[in-house]
């Protein structure tokens, strides 16, 4: 039966695009439509872009084949780190959410949160974050197009969030650095693997910060398992109702107003309508599977697209891949702004043995190219930049003691294990007695041999110097290739499985979406509230453009989980 609401509009979501947006789109580039405007702020689109809008920011007819409608005070529209911390939040404050998701279970990624400034942090061994001083280094390292409001409301409760969000699983076990080890195998505790040495100005090339709490749950289990305790958590309280297979199709609008979501029954086609008296929570993550809005949005990882390895395949039961933008598409369509680009994605080295370690680095030419001191996503940028996109990694027989100098930071080792020392020549591409015969176990040709050559003893004479004439890699850090035996890796990037010393790159989600606020309202094209929407996760914009730096492990789950723990309080403070 066909239900019509009064003073109400709607607009269309992916079911404009028939079978499925990702059907429609996959391996298209973008479609123009006639159209005048230039500026996100106009019609969604980056600056800078033609004047011919591609037709994914225009809503089609709306939806009216709707067998059911449903109340609520809260749809929740996504159920992964942020849905899942929203849907709870907003229960356990007495509010009646429906939560969507469109696979057939909640879905958990990764296991690393930023936290700190609680007791629990401080007994994990994590000092006190000066959260200002954080939040503007994020904003240094993305070219301040943040908003700085929305990043330090993440810092200043980042903490507390995830002793909430922690607390939901009975019998949580906290591994602190002077206290008992606990058993991977059966154990379920929390633990801190991202101690990091203080940064040192004068020696440190990147700033970074240690905050950063891990889950570990047995049989690989990472995170999940903390997730669905949220979700228990939530259903415990009587106030959840949970629909899964559920595509969001479009956002209902009564006036200015977003007052509701009809999706889709991804098995049977059928539509439902879902009114929300207080608001809608767009938790539906990124678009890296789509490759119009990619191709659009972010082209320098579309036009590397090969050089890549797509992770996180989270797919629906028509086997469709849900990292699409439906959230920051219909948002769009309903009056929300997509922030002005570069839009962000998290892409970096899926790195060997020994990290993003600053050891000396030759490209395919065999010329050194950069300063080596990186953290894992500028290692991503720069093997990307160069030629063949291939690297040399290469050290000598001191590289256990020399790893201890190396700056603490994500993707890189200061402790190398004795049984990582012990199997060199199985996770290097080539060892020598000599530089001259590490060389030719490479097996490059005569001129790149011969620049290799040249290089590393242009690097010996730097390191005797004491000073990086060339790049500016810190002395501590300069460490020659004296000792045989000498190693190298091999880095090629080829979008494929990666193994020990032919490493792809990743790109796991993106990370940019519809502006918001500091309480995650979405914000018009105006840039002023629309009422009745928000925005989190990777759906929300303001918190990574450009490049998703790693500065602080976790921060992306942390923001997500902050986020929604804050906007189901915001919204039931609201009445």
């Amino acid at each position: 039966m066909k239900n019509q609401m009064s003073r109400r509009s709607f607009l269309i979501g992916a079911g404009a695009f028939g079978a499925g947006l990702a059907a429609s789109m996959a391996g298209c580039a973008p479609q123009a439509s006639a159209g005048k405007g230039t500026g996100a702020a106009a019609d969604g689109s980056p600056s800078g872009t033609p004047t011919q809008r591609p037709a994914f920011l225009d809503a089609s007819e709306p939806i009216s084949d709707i067998k059911e409608t449903l109340e609520a005070d809260v749809v929740v529209v996504g159920l992964g780190v942020a849905g899942v911390s929203a849907t709870r939040s907003a229960a356990e404050k007495g509010l009646k959410v429906i939560a969507l998701e469109r696979c057939a279970e909640p879905s958990a990624r990764s296991s690393q949160f930023a936290a700190f400034n609680t007791e629990n942090a401080r007994r994990m061994g994590i000092e006190d974050v000066d959260a200002a001083a954080l939040v503007n280094e994020m904003m240094v390292q993305t070219g301040h197009r943040a908003d700085f409001r929305v990043l330090k409301n993440w810092a200043d409760h980042c903490g507390e969030a995830f002793d909430w969000y922690a607390g939901a699983y009975d019998g949580l076990l906290w591994q602190t650095p002077e206290g008992e080890k606990y058993d991977a195998d059966k154990d379920a505790f929390v633990v801190n693997r991202n101690l990091y040495k203080p940064y040192d100005p004068d020696v440190d090339h990147e700033r970074v910060f240690t905050g950063t709490l891990s889950f570990s749950t047995p049989n690989k289990g990472g995170h999940k398992p903390i997730m669905l305790a949220n979700f228990e958590k939530a259903q415990a309280t009587g106030n959840v109702d949970a629909r899964f297979n559920a595509r969001a199709r479009q956002l209902v609008k009564d006036g200015d107003r977003v007052a509701g979501v009809i999706y889709e029954d991804v098995t049977t086609g059928e539509f439902t309508q879902v009114n929300a008296s207080k608001g809608v929570v767009l938790a539906t993550g990124g678009y890296v599977r789509n490759d119009e809005l990619l191709a659009y949005y972010i082209p320098w990882i579309y036009n590397l697209k090969d050089k890549f390895s797509f992770t996180y395949a989270h797919m629906d039961a028509n086997g469709e891949f849900t990292d699409q933008g439906d959230g920051m598409l219909m948002g769009h369509w309903a009056g929300g702004h997509i922030e002005e680009g570069p839009h962000c994605a998290m892409a970096h080295g899926d790195l060997g043995k020994l990290g993003v370690d600053a050891f000396l680095q030759l490209n395919a030419l065999g010329e050194r190219y950069i300063n080596e001191d990186l953290t894992n996503d500028h290692f991503g940028s720069a093997i990307l930049r160069q030629p063949d996109a291939t690297i040399y990694q290469i050290f000598d027989a001191n590289f256990v003691e020399q790893a201890k100098s190396m700056q603490s930071s994500l993707g890189a080792y200061t402790d190398i294990a004795p049984e990582t020392a012990e199997a060199v020549d199985e996770w290097t591409s080539a060892q020598g007695g000599t530089i001259d015969e590490l060389i030719a176990n490479l097996e490059v040709d005569a001129d790149v041999a011969s620049t290799m050559k040249a290089e590393i003893e242009r690097y010996n004479e730097l390191c005797a110097k004491g000073v990086d004439e060339d790049f500016g890699k810190a002395a501590e850090r300069m460490f020659a290739l004296s000792t045989p035996p000498f190693y190298a890796i091999r880095y090629e990037v080829s979008g494929g499985p990666s193994d020990d010393t032919h490493n792809a790159l990743r790109c796991l989600v993106t990370m940019s979406g519809l502006s918001t606020n500091k309480h995650a309202q979405v914000l018009d094209e105006s840039l002023h509230v629309l009422p009745g929407l928000y925005a989190i996760g990777n759906t929300q914009g303001g918190r990574f453009l450009g490049d998703y730096p790693a500065t602080l492990a976790g921060a992306s789950h942390s923001i997500a989980m902050t986020y929604g723990y804050l906007t189901g309080k915001f919204i039931a403070e609201q009445g």
